[in-house]
């Protein structure tokens, strides 16, 4: 496992994997059925700097702990990301991937008339050419949806994404109240027992929708989702009954990994929506 570390530390592992890429993407094959160490390597070497996006530079170490929790309590499911801009997240996520679960890809893309308050100009040209060019090998779990996300009905989400469900759901699409509150009713009717949601721009000043839709859902339409952590500008949410249990298992993680960080104070227990969670600032 690949755990969250000091940035000085993690600094030093882009490096060398930027060097041992020498400086092209195309030079490291990822292997169909490679690990989540070597896809997450991968990304590190070949996909970051390649794609356009916002990701936060530690957010790959928070993907590997999260899949290695998803791992060792049997979570099984799809991927999933609502407003996918040009891939970078996405190709992060893949690594959580197993087996025959896939990655669906949903953006209004092209369809910019519909993206009402211009959270991202994705483009579905781009998509594809990182797609063929970084991700070759894993081009056929990826499925794409051009869609407004308000356009979907919870029965056409339940057959979208099969009898298999969804483990992970990123929702980074429209940043109004309207969209945050929609796409949280959408993700809590797919995520199966233990499965995580990541919500983008939570408590950002520049897009305010986002944290009222989160608060709107969450004491109005919410059934079944609880938040338990909130990291480089993503904040974290599972299923009611595996919250207590994810929690601790990420504090005893950050705790090991990140003492120095946990004394600063940079790591705190708060509470979000009258539940227990981890925030780093």
């Amino acid at each position: 496992m690949l755990p969250l570390v000091e940035l000085s530390r993690f600094n030093v592992w882009r490096a060398r994997w930027s060097y041992s890429a020498a400086g092209s993407p195309n030079k490291r094959e990822l292997r169909v059925n490679a690990t989540r160490e070597q896809r997450l390597e991968h990304f590190n070497s070949a996909v970051w700097g390649h794609v356009e996006g916002w990701l936060g530079d530690r957010m790959w170490q928070l993907v590997n702990l999260i899949g290695t929790i998803l791992d060792t309590n049997g979570v099984r499911g799809n991927i999933v990301e609502f407003g996918v801009h040009h891939g970078l997240f996405l190709f992060l996520l893949n690594a959580l991937r197993n087996g025959d679960e896939e990655c669906f890809a949903i953006d209004v893309f092209d369809d910019q008339h519909l993206n009402v308050d211009c959270s991202g100009r994705g483009s579905l040209t781009a998509f594809r050419s990182h797609l063929e060019t970084l991700m070759a090998s894993q081009r056929r779990f990826f499925r794409i949806v051009q869609r407004d996300t308000t356009s979907f009905s919870t029965v056409e989400v339940v057959d979208l994404f099969g009898k298999t469900g969804v483990k992970f759901f990123s929702i980074d699409a429209g940043h109004t109240i309207q969209h945050a509150c929609n796409d949280l009713h959408l993700a809590q009717e797919v995520l199966v027992p233990g499965g995580v949601i990541a919500l983008d721009d939570y408590m950002s000043v520049h897009w305010p929708g986002v944290t009222e839709g989160f608060y709107r859902f969450m004491y109005s339409g919410n059934r079944r989702l609880k938040p338990f952590l909130y990291f480089q500008n993503k904040l974290f949410l599972t299923t009611v009954s595996e919250h207590a249990s994810y929690l601790q298992q990420f504090r005893t993680a950050i705790e090991t990994f990140c003492a120095d960080e946990v004394r600063s104070g940079r790591w705190k227990g708060v509470e979000i929506a009258g539940s227990d969670c981890l925030s780093f600032a």
